[in-house]
Formats: C-alpha cells, sequence, structure tokens
C-alpha cells in the first residue's frame, strides 16, 4: 500500500484520526494525503434583486459571503496543524482541497486511493448528528476503495477479528485487508463468525483456513450462536488494541432503514478502528 488518503472536514480538525492515519502511513511506508472538504460550494451563486421596478439575478461569488475569511483562516490553520502533526511522524504528506460537494468529491478521490481513512463522526449538517450520520452511511455505500473508520483514541493493535458470515464479501475483505496491510501479519487473527444453533458448519471453512495461514501465522477461529449484530457486538465491547475487518457495508440508506448494517452499532459505540471492503 503506498496511498492513504484521509478525509476531513476543513473546519473541525479531529487530531485523533490524523494520528491513527500517521501510524498506518508510518507502518506502510505511504504517503497520506489529507482531503480538506467544505460544505459551501465553490460556485457563482445567483441572488435576485429590483432595480428601477425591473428583477434580475446578480451573481455573487462565494468570497462574498460574510464568514468566508473566517473560514479561509480556519481551514489554512487546520492543514497547518496537520501538516505539523504528520512531519513530527515522519510522514510524507500532502493536501488537497476540494471546494466542492464533499459526498461527490470523497467518491472521486476513493476511485485512486489505496485507502481511505474517515472518522466516523463525519458530518457536514448540524442536524445529521446522528453516529454514524446519514452522510457517512452514504459514503460507505458508494466508496470505491477500501475504508477504515478511525477512533478516537488508538493505543495500536495487537489482535485483528475478522467477522465471516460465509459470504464472498467478507472472504473479499479479509484478501483485501492482507493485500494492504501484510505488516500485521503477527497479530493474533481471531476469525469471527456467528451462527444460530440449527446452522451447520460452513463447509468452506477449509479454504478460509488455508487462505489466513497464508497471511497469518496466529489464526484462530470462534464460533458464537445467537443474532450477528448483538454477538458481534457483545464480542468486542470490551476488546482494547483490536482492529475488526468486515465485508461490504448495505449498498443503499434505504436498504440499511430496512436491515441495518452490521458495522451501524460498532460505528456508534466502540472505539474499535473498522476495515470495510466492498467486493
Amino acid at each position: 500500500m503506498k496511498n492513504i488518503r484521509l478525509v476531513i472536514d476543513a473546519g473541525h480538525l479531529n487530531t485523533h484520526h490524523v494520528q491513527f492515519a500517521c501510524y498506518l502511513a508510518s507502518l506502510t511506508r505511504s504517503r497520506l494525503t489529507g482531503i480538506f472538504l467544505q460544505n459551501t460550494p465553490y460556485q457563482q451563486l445567483p441572488e435576485m434583486k429590483v432595480a428601477l421596478g425591473t428583477p434580475f439575478a446578480e451573481t455573487i461569488t462565494i468570497s462574498d459571503l460574510p464568514d468566508f475569511e473566517e473560514k479561509q483562516a480556519l481551514l489554512r490553520e487546520n492543514e497547518s496543524t496537520f501538516r505539523a502533526i504528520c512531519e513530527r511522524q515522519g510522514v510524507h504528506v500532502s493536501v488537497h482541497e476540494n471546494p466542492h460537494e464533499p459526498l461527490e468529491q470523497i467518491l472521486a478521490e476513493s476511485r485512486y486511493a489505496d485507502l481511505m481513512i474517515i472518522g466516523s463522526d463525519l458530518a457536514f449538517e448540524p442536524w445529521d448528528e446522528k453516529k454514524p450520520s446519514a452522510f457517512l452511511k452514504d459514503v460507505l455505500c458508494a466508496i470505491e476503495c477500501p475504508v477504515m473508520i478511525a477512533p478516537d483514541v488508538f493505543e495500536g493493535v495487537e489482535e485483528i477479528v475478522f467477522a465471516h458470515d460465509g459470504k464472498a464479501a467478507a472472504a473479499h475483505a479479509i484478501k483485501q485487508f492482507s493485500y494492504l496491510l501484510p505488516e500485521l501479519e503477527d497479530c493474533r487473527l481471531t476469525i469471527l463468525r456467528v451462527v444460530d444453533e440449527v446452522a451447520q458448519d460452513d463447509p468452506d471453512e477449509g479454504k478460509l483456513a488455508r487462505l489466513v495461514s497464508a497471511h497469518y501465522s496466529n489464526a484462530h477461529f470462534k464460533k458464537l450462536y445467537g443474532k450477528p449484530n448483538s454477538e458481534l457486538f457483545a464480542f468486542l465491547m470490551n476488546k482494547k488494541k483490536t482492529l475488526v475487518v468486515m465485508g461490504s457495508y448495505g449498498r443503499s440508506t434505504f436498504s440499511n432503514m430496512l436491515t441495518p448494517s452490521t458495522a451501524d452499532p460498532l460505528i456508534r459505540n466502540l472505539n474499535l478502528p473498522v476495515f470495510i471492503a466492498h467486493p
């Protein structure tokens, strides 16, 4: 892995997320690019006025808005802080400013990234405060590269928990994780499967074992019984220094309303990094 991008709300820099991104960049000797996003599009905005009784459209630019100078000053300050943290960690860093529609820009950036790092609190509207926000859900459904949800407090990685449901997306996720982060091959790997009491054994378990044994020296299988969301959350709730690997996130916000993603309660309640990869 050589190309990591960190999504940053230009007005709210989370230094914990920067530290986590620096850890991954240092571990893999990758360049880290900060994607600074603003919710106000830099485009000309029409304003209706009346002169001599005749209405007309006058075009104003974003620089005419009353808080433009304050936002620009905060952006420069946050960029400087970001660069300073990365340089102290010895990370090669660059900055992209994308002053257009945030979702569109994140997806465009993801097409050319090895890994995108996003904070669990990412949201651009005051009403969108639920974690994960509707905005973050849209990102996770449509993103075009593997994504890592950054924790607010990070102390390292000693264990990787692979949430395995027997589906192709889960196997794809563990392969992508192994390819991108081979530096973690000596960590304990727990392959966790949650089934109901009448479920039969996974016929592909041997194939999965051969796959992970090629990448990890300390892999273990664990089976729990019950509902996947609740059992996975209970297993992880007291974990420290643990990274979670999961298959694809729900492909649309509407589908998540009907069947909430297994990742949602983990993102909402646990301070653990979560890796998600779409097939």
